[in-house]
């Protein structure tokens, strides 16, 4: 029952975890004993470029030498936004992926604007159960 469920998601989240598995083929992101975290492979990889969640797949910048989540919070948001994913299925690419892609082009940060004010990233936040002070 267990493997059903899990080829139901994955076909529920198809379009997003297509796209996931061509960026983990771009950065190399197959290996032998992937990270877990809360239901969600964790690939690591220090030339990319910051994280990305793509159906239950999580990619993130690997900053320190042993690697393992030397970032918590961004850990917490991407898994935030694997729960988008589940959520809106096949919708995710358009309600989620594509305009917080857009958004991270287009944010400054000398605007005084904070990068997790978009609704993307504060709903991805507050499923990811992050809490961000104002600085």
């Amino acid at each position: 029952m267990k493997l059903i469920v899990e080829i139901l998601l994955w076909i529920w989240q198809a379009p997003q975890n297509i796209v996931g598995l061509v960026i983990r083929l771009i950065y190399g992101g197959f290996p032998l004993f992937p990270l877990l975290y809360k239901h969600c492979v964790v690939i690591q990889r220090p030339n990319f470029p910051g994280g990305i969640s793509l159906g239950r797949t999580i990619m993130v910048k690997r900053v320190n030498i042993d690697g393992y989540k030397d970032n918590p919070t961004l850990w917490d948001h991407e898994h935030g936004h694997a729960r988008q994913s589940l959520y809106l299925g096949p919708l995710y690419l358009f309600v989620v992926g594509i305009p917080s892609l857009l958004w991270a082009w287009y944010w400054n940060p000398s605007r005084g604007v904070s990068y997790y004010s978009f609704y993307t990233e504060k709903w991805a936040d507050k499923l990811g159960g992050v809490v961000r002070t104002k600085k």
